[in-house]
């Protein structure tokens, strides 16, 4: 399958793709902590010693245009059996159905791959609070932990202080370096459209030497990155592939020994 042009099978609604024994919720405070061994250990489940995170965001999408997302890595990701890492958020509709972001694209590949283990983290950015039937929210606007993860790490700035969205981006390193350098993974970026947060971690990951896949079309930062190496030298570890391609994007994966 080389193009994702057509509405298809995702379905979008808030029980869309969930952990039947539930997602582990843990949370430390920036700077003054090691990332929870729990957390580490969820991770080295994965069947492959593998690790993508997928950064991004869906700014400018439609719903057709998220829902093509979706099936772009869904295919794009088939024979993956590794840790499938994003933010952990989820944002639901008013009527309650899950608004497609690149936060649910783990959700998406561990359900569609024997082996992945999908994992999130997320910066506190505002209040945690229980609401309506009990259920635990972020934030005021009623941003959820995302239930299509095996675990999520919420960082946090002390037990009252908040972060920016970008707080949880020197951590999540940390714990992909760890999974390096003890367990012999090898770890890859992926980037899809985005704003200043993406381009801090794609930036970082494009330095650390890591293979770094960009999403040609997808829009905002992203385009602007491969642009900016169009006009000037592409690094070595950067690769760009066409958005709804993922046949190519499948290609790609396995070349650099992330699907085999």
């Amino acid at each position: 399958m080389s193009e994702v042009t057509e509405q298809t099978q995702t379905e979008t609604t808030g029980k869309t793709v969930t952990i039947p024994d539930g997602v582990v919720l843990l949370v430390m405070n920036r700077g003054q902590e090691q990332v929870p061994n729990a957390f580490a250990l969820i991770g080295t489940r994965a069947k492959d010693k593998k690790c993508i995170r997928i950064a991004g965001g869906c700014k400018g999408l439609d719903e057709e245009g998220k829902t093509n997302m979706l099936e772009f890595f869904r295919h794009g990701f088939a024979g993956y059996a590794g840790i499938a890492f994003s933010g952990g958020t989820r944002t639901l509709t008013d009527d309650g159905k899950m608004d497609p972001m690149v936060t649910d694209i783990p959700g998406i590949i561990a359900e569609n791959n024997e082996g992945v283990i999908a994992l999130g983290t997320a910066p506190r950015t505002g209040q945690f609070t229980l609401q309506g039937e009990s259920v635990f929210t972020l934030d005021q606007y009623g941003t959820i932990a995302n239930p299509s993860m095996a675990a999520i790490l919420l960082v946090q700035n002390g037990a009252e202080g908040l972060l920016d969205w970008d707080g949880d981006v020197d951590v999540y390193f940390e714990a992909m370096k760890n999974w390096e350098q003890h367990a012999d993974f090898q770890n890859a970026i992926i980037s899809y459209n985005g704003g200043g947060v993406t381009e801090t971690e794609v930036r970082k990951g494009i330095k650390v030497g890591w293979p770094t896949i960009l999403v040609k079309g997808s829009g905002r930062f992203t385009d602007q990155l491969i642009e900016e190496y169009e006009n000037g030298e592409t690094p070595k570890n950067v690769h760009v592939v066409e958005i709804g391609n993922a046949e190519a994007l499948n290609q790609i994966l396995q070349e650099l020994d992330f699907i085999g």
